[in-house]
């Protein structure tokens, strides 16, 4: 790890991404459903019970630490998106962990390897066709038009799910969380390529483009407020907080743009294959195969830097930064110190986090649960338990309360998901069990939200 400060190669982007101009379109069927230059000013305006953040330090380890997570996240109960929030920090800070894990559902239909995303207690997968299934009740809702590698994002009962449609390739597509009923679609002005991401006032929502653009779509008007060209593809999801966006492009780039659209700044990303950015409260941390790196959110300069890289997205919770290529790091988010290290003899997926406890797949198939303190358990331990699932267990994985959705690939070869629930908890929190016979080795069907309108 080396810690530094340089200026970034250029402090604005403005001479090399400008803003290409508003696109208007139409929203077609029924109505829709429903930024201060100081973040604390910013939480201020966006009203009471908008966010849902904690200034200040956690205090887990019994002393102070810097606490560097986003004030402007929300705390949702469930895994509505690609790494829980549009900070992408994998981290549902409030939520309860598993205690006695066992095998709520596993359904018979295959799916791609890609993360999933829950609400109101009913999993959506990813790919194409997108499927809500209910765990509770043990059984699948219903199938939808998605888009192959690609999660679709929940927001106030409303399913938002790239893929092509009938009316073409550039549609964002909305669906009825609780029936799967299509009531509306956005017109874009390129086909998207990331899940959208949206303002702590969810007023718009922003997308990577196929086209090297980013764009952001009012949502009650659907009409494009804005496109900006950049060099590179945008692949990766992207990391928004407080008016600002982080885009990580292919073009091996980092852009800093506001939610107006303006460009802040860019700096070189200084790796390959990066993963999906994360914002905190003052630094963004981006990663790639040899390269892990927290910058000033400001201006972009280098804090810290480390060599070793990764090779699965990134969690955050505030004190830490989580950290994957074989075995898994919880770095300081401060100094880029390792705080610990949880080095199993295979490798291990992205971690996902929920309360005190860290959730890891393995490629001999496990689900583990880790406490994620730096001093471990009351013995040091570090691993709670762990349970055997299939040959392979991730990429990466969604997690809610009492409750963890695993992609993995079965002992018959079989790309699929499994649903852990918690034998502890109350039936009408995590319901009966759908199947059974898989073991652990231990250190009321909910809304699907939204109504028809």
């Amino acid at each position: 790890m080396r810690s530094r400060r340089t200026h970034p190669e250029s402090p604005s982007a403005h001479d090399s991404a400008a803003t290409d101009g508003v696109a208007s379109s139409a929203a077609r069927s029924s109505p829709s459903p429903a930024g201060t230059n100081t973040r604390r000013g910013a939480l201020r305006l966006l009203g009471a019970g908008a966010v849902a953040g904690l200034a200040g330090c956690l205090g887990s380890d019994g002393g102070q630490a810097d606490d560097d997570f986003p004030e402007g996240v929300r705390f949702d109960r469930g895994w509505p998106t690609y790494a829980h929030d549009d900070a992408n920090t994998a981290f549902l800070r409030e939520g309860t962990a598993i205690a006695e894990p066992t095998i709520e559902y596993e359904p018979d239909f295959a799916m791609d390897s890609t993360e999933p995303v829950a609400a109101d207690g009913v999993g959506y997968t990813p790919g194409d066709p997108v499927r809500a299934i209910d765990p509770a009740a043990g059984e699948e809702l219903w199938a939808a038009q998605g888009e192959s590698w690609t999660a679709p994002v929940v927001l106030d009962g409303v399913v938002y799910s790239l893929g092509v449609t009938v009316h073409g390739p550039n549609r964002l597509a909305l669906y009825r969380a609780r029936t799967g009923r299509e009531f509306r679609t956005i017109e874009l002005p390129g086909r998207p390529r990331t899940p959208p991401a949206f303002s702590n006032d969810r007023e718009t929502l922003f997308l990577g483009l196929d086209d090297e653009r980013v764009c952001a779509v009012d949502i009650d008007a659907a009409e494009v407020r804005w496109t900006r060209s950049l060099f590179g593809a945008v692949r990766r999801p992207l990391a928004v907080n407080l008016h600002s966006i982080f885009v990580v492009t292919e073009g091996q780039r980092l852009y800093c743009l506001g939610t107006d659209g303006r460009a802040r700044w860019q700096v070189p990303t200084e790796t390959v294959e990066a993963v999906a950015p994360v914002v905190g409260d003052e630094r963004v941390y981006i990663a790639g195969w040899d390269r892990i790196a927290a910058l000033e959110r400001r201006n972009g300069d280098v804090v810290w830097e480390d060599d070793r890289g990764v090779h699965e997205r990134l969690a955050f919770d505030g004190e830490r930064l989580y950290a994957v290529r074989g075995s898994l790091r919880a770095l300081d988010s401060a100094t880029g110190a390792e705080r610990w290290r949880y080095n199993p003899d295979e490798t291990v997926s992205a971690a996902s986090i929920v309360g005190d406890t860290v959730y890891v797949g393995t490629g001999r198939g496990e689900l583990v649960a880790l406490n994620r303190t730096d001093g471990g358990g009351p013995f040091g331990d570090r691993e709670r338990w762990s349970m055997s699932l299939g040959r392979n267990v991730g990429h990466s994985l969604a997690a809610t309360d009492r409750r963890v959705f695993c992609p993995l690939v079965r002992d018959d070869g079989l790309f699929s998901l499994s649903v852990v629930g918690d034998a502890d908890a109350d039936e009408s929190t995590a319901g009966a069990t759908a199947s059974a016979g898989t073991t652990a080795t231990a250190g009321t069907t909910a809304d699907a939200g939204g109504s028809e309108s």
